[in-house]
C-alpha cells in the first residue's frame, strides 16, 4: 500500500518530467506485484510478472529514445 501511496503521488505531483512518470508507473507496477503474489495462481502471476518486465523494458527504450533524438527537454 505504500508503494501505490508514493507512487500515486509521484504520478499526481511530478508529472512533467518522464523519468518521474516512469519511476511512478514501475512504484504502481510493485504495488501490484506484492498485491497479486497472494491473490493469482501460478499461470497468472507469471503472465503478470512478464507483462512487468516487458513494460519496464519498453519505459527505458522510450526514455532513451526521447534522450537520444529529442536532447534532454522533459526527459531528465
Amino acid at each position: 500500500m505504500m508503494f501505490l501511496f508514493v507512487s500515486l503521488f509521484m504520478f499526481i505531483f511530478k508529472w512533467q518530467r518522464l523519468i518521474f512518470i516512469l519511476i511512478s508507473l514501475e512504484f504502481m507496477m510493485l504495488s501490484l506485484f506484492l498485491k497479486f503474489s497472494y491473490v493469482l495462481g501460478e499461470m497468472m502471476f507469471f503472465y503478470f510478472m512478464c507483462f512487468s518486465v516487458i513494460s519496464s523494458i519498453l519505459g527505458m527504450v522510450v526514455m532513451v529514445g526521447n534522450m537520444k533524438f529529442f536532447g534532454s527537454d522533459n526527459c531528465i
